[in-house]
């Protein structure tokens, strides 16, 4: 095993904030000259933050240095989050809707994938598994989100279930998270299991704990069934 050095670690971040400089850069040039919706910019910037564990894991010499990587950047930016949140502009560029919901959740996403990184990659060898798990979780957390406010007409109403959830936002999200799934791992009942799977817990999570509970719940059926 192979351990995280310093030099080893700097050189994944560098190669990740080569993406997500242009990246950020781009976010800004459209909230400032498109406009878009609230909860489209919002999920714009999910997929810029979900997509930063394959993009580390992809410039990682091994999966100790990505998981460092995501857990070193998790804690650099925390105290620039809790800087940031002290101006006026914060709240309303980043779409917050709690205090502190977006340090929060930008924690949560990169220590747990550090976690998907370790478990998937480092304990079980299979590092297409943590990718495949995080980007059915993001993109299909993003469609539900999307879909479920724009057409959602059905509550639903099942047991542990978020009541303002709809079947039209988790039809969405199965949909998305079976496409990434296949696109990543190739067609398999270990995928379909996994979207279901997925769509299900997210669901029934409460408290924007989904970032670490549905790539879980993922990575834990297609580990299961030999994905």
């Amino acid at each position: 095993m192979e351990m995280p050095t310093v030099e080893s670690v700097a050189s994944c971040l560098l190669a990740y904030l080569g993406f997500l400089a242009p990246a950020v850069m781009a976010l800004l040039a459209v909230y400032v000259f498109v406009r878009p919706p609230r909860e489209v910019f919002r999920k714009l910037l999910h997929i810029v933050a979900f997509l930063s564990a394959p993009l580390v894991m992809h410039a990682a010499s091994s999966w100790t240095v990505a998981a460092a990587t995501l857990v070193a950047f998790g804690a650099a930016v925390w105290p620039i989050l809790a800087v940031g949140e002290r101006l006026p502009w914060f709240a309303s560029l980043f779409v917050q809707r709690r205090p502190h919901e977006v340090r929060r959740s930008l924690l949560l996403l990169f220590w747990g994938d550090a976690a998907i990184v370790a478990w998937c990659w480092g304990l079980c060898g299979k590092p297409q598994v943590a990718v495949a798990s995080i980007l059915m979780w993001g993109f299909g957390d993003a469609a539900a989100a999307l879909v479920g406010k724009r057409f959602g007409r059905h509550r639903i109403s099942l047991p542990f279930a978020d009541h303002k959830k709809t079947w039209e936002g988790s039809a969405a999200m199965f949909c998305v998270e079976l496409m990434l799934g296949i696109v990543c791992l190739g067609p398999s009942p270990a995928v379909v299991l996994a979207a279901l799977a997925g769509t299900y817990v997210e669901l029934i999570t409460h408290g924007g704990y989904d970032t670490i509970t549905v790539p879980v719940a993922n990575a834990a059926v297609l580990l299961l069934l030999g994905a």
